[in-house]
């Protein structure tokens, strides 16, 4: 059994500004990305994580070594947590209330280049399915890749699981069971008791 603990990056200059991007050496965390990944920090310390792997992309990576500076861990760079491909789309800025997705959906739009759902889908669970068992994993990476995941154990189309929420620096919590998944929180900004409740197999012991 293996406990995997997705994170959303912290808020990072790209979302402040309403830009897509796939750019690994662009778009920082904001000071309140930070303080973000710092809290998220605090709470991962109720549990004995093992690893902590990281997308390659700054704005994760930031939270990944915040994270892992607090936990005692080297992040571990994970080519299959980085963001979405984004083709055209990349480093243009969005309207979240005319979303760029449903302007697709409705042939309203072509984007060249664009990751597919089910690629996106197929990397996420090849690297779930890659970790050893018994551990307890932090994974940071990107709203679309951690939706992506959601969506294989749900079986959802990228329309379908629009709604998902993952917001800055969250968590959402997955037990894998051989070749079988648990979901135990989704965009949850913090470690609710009553899911540590759950997670004691994985909880720090007081000496």
């Amino acid at each position: 059994m293996v406990l995997v603990i997705l994170v959303r990056h912290g808020q990072s200059v790209s979302n402040i500004q309403k830009i897509l991007s796939h750019d690994t050496n662009n778009y920082p965390l904001t000071e309140e990305g930070r303080e973000q990944a710092k809290r998220a920090a605090h709470e991962l310390k109720k549990l004995r994580v093992d690893k902590i792997f990281t997308s390659p992309v700054m704005r994760a990576y930031q939270t990944a070594q915040l994270i892992g500076d607090e936990l005692g861990l080297v992040p571990i760079i994970d080519e299959r947590l980085r963001e979405r491909w984004l083709g055209e789309l990349n480093n243009r800025r969005f309207d979240p209330n005319d979303h760029w997705k449903l302007k697709i959906m409705r042939g309203q739009l072509e984007v060249r280049d664009l990751e597919p759902w089910e690629s996106l889908k197929r990397r996420i669970l090849e690297f779930l399915q890659s970790l050893p068992e018994g551990q307890v994993v932090v994974a940071v990476s990107h709203y679309d890749p951690i939706r992506a995941a959601l969506g294989h154990i749900l079986d959802l189309d990228d329309i379908s699981a629009h709604g998902i929420s993952v917001p800055n620096a969250s968590f959402t919590f997955i037990e894998r069971n051989s070749s079988n998944f648990k979901i135990l929180s989704i965009g949850s900004p913090a470690i609710s008791p009553q899911l540590l409740s759950k997670l004691n197999r994985y909880v720090i012991k007081a000496k």
